[in-house]
């Protein structure tokens, strides 16, 4: 009995896993999403056999980047875990020895990208396997199902990195790996945010809302961190955006004079049931022409804070003083991605009491600077009191309920501030 069971032990560790290669894309005329760094990439025929169609790959050499490569578009998902397996393949043409670096990307619900290294002898047709179990270009390994794919196409093995473009051509055709149904899209928002109020022209700069015109958009998915970062989604005959699977959006604008405006809003939804820890939605206005940042950054403990399934009003006060020229906003959250919604995205000037109204509400103020304590009074009842920083970020918050208090300032560092009763 105990040889029995030896050599059964030994025949189920002999077996192993099986590596199992669903065909992910043929590039038969499909498949070729686009391009960077200075690649030329087109569909051809195959160089040993004109019936079919592959994608034909050339790089730039010279004037190109490093980081050459080109993005595959996929109709399905892809698993890449210890548990079931890390490893893809491709066929690969070339004549010349080749060393290429896929690239693992478009993680669902946070999934790492991941980039591995191969090497072609330069044979021909050499169908290639590829393993991200490695950490190279400081992502990865792999460890979850993927929706994209990319392959960088020139890796420079002993020096670590991506290697100079030296004018490689070479073809690819056939990309498998262990394909996932993708699993149902998360709930969308079943109602539409509530429509902004109506605003004079001049006083909105709009980015993405039907109550407000565009403005100066010159490209609204300008692919900062790869294409189709929003898709437009219909709910109730009113336009919003789904956040997809890439980590940032890019909106380009033609330059803009913002100094005058003091408020931003949004309108955000994230998916009901979604984990909230560690989740973050972050804005950043980019006045390039004079190196200008502005960025504004919310999570599960910001004012207001991510919630999940409904509609979150962002309306808070920025400081444009600097950005005369403002032209690029982005928008980053690598780890909300399926998983959020939003509308509504501009940015308004705010308007001003003036002195007969301050006089009317008999409101004041004092003393200004304040040091350690801040007194607000007015004829009527003063409900609450927010303090918030130039950068638009709530930093205090008082109940008051009566006409007159002294608000405890002491444990704010000197600086200007908002006081929002």
């Amino acid at each position: 009995m105990k040889k029995i069971t030896l050599l059964f032990a030994l025949l189920i560790s002999s077996i192993g896993f099986s590596q199992t290669y669903d065909l992910l894309e043929s590039f038969n005329g499909t498949g070729l999403e686009g391009t960077f760094g200075g690649t030329t990439a087109a569909y051809d025929a195959d160089p040993t056999s004109a019936s079919t169609q592959v994608v034909k790959i050339t790089s730039t050499s010279g004037t190109g980047e490093v980081w050459q490569g080109i993005n595959v578009v996929l109709t399905s998902n892809y698993t890449l875990t210890s548990a079931t397996q890390l490893s893809m393949q491709m066929d690969v043409y070339s004549t010349t020895a080749i060393t290429i670096a896929p690239k693992a990307q478009g993680g669902v619900s946070g999934a790492p990208n991941a980039v591995t290294s191969v090497d072609h002898t330069g044979s021909g047709w050499e169908t290639l396997t590829f393993t991200f179990d490695k950490t190279l270009d400081g992502q990865g390994p792999a460890n979850g199902n993927y929706s994209d794919f990319a392959l960088h196409i020139n890796w420079n093995t002993a020096g670590n990195a991506y290697g100079a473009p030296d004018g490689r051509v070479f073809y690819i055709k056939n990309l498998k790996g262990l394909g996932v149904a993708a699993p149902p899209g998360p709930t969308p928002p079943t109602t539409a945010p509530a429509n902004p109020p109506a605003r004079n022209a001049w006083d909105v700069i709009s980015l993405f809302s039907d109550a407000y015109t565009p403005t100066a958009i010159t490209n609204f998915d300008a692919g900062w961190c790869g294409s189709g970062s929003v898709e437009e989604v219909d709910i109730n005959g009113n336009k919003i955006l789904l956040w997809k699977s890439n980590p940032c959006q890019g909106i380009e604008m033609t330059p803009i004079n913002a100094t005058a405006f003091t408020h931003m809003h949004l309108d955000l939804y994230i998916a009901e049931g979604t984990d909230i820890i560690g989740k973050v939605f972050n804005l950043k206005f980019v006045d390039t022409a004079d190196n200008n940042v502005l960025e504004v950054n919310f999570n599960q403990a910001t004012s207001p804070a991510l919630e999940a399934g409904k509609w979150i009003t962002i309306d808070v006060p920025v400081n444009l003083a600097a950005f005369d020229k403002l032209n690029q906003f982005g928008i980053t959250s690598g780890n909300l991605n399926n998983l959020a919604w939003y509308d509504n995205l501009y940015f308004y000037r705010a308007a001003t009491a003036s002195t007969e109204n301050n006089e009317l509400l008999g409101f004041s103020m004092y003393p200004s600077p304040a040091k350690n304590s801040l007194t607000i009074s007015a004829k009527g009842t003063i409900q609450n009191a927010d303090v918030f920083n130039v950068l638009g970020k709530k930093v205090s918050s008082f109940t008051v309920n009566k006409t007159k208090e002294t608000l405890d300032v002491s444990n704010l560092a000197t600086g200007i501030y908002l006081v929002k009763y």
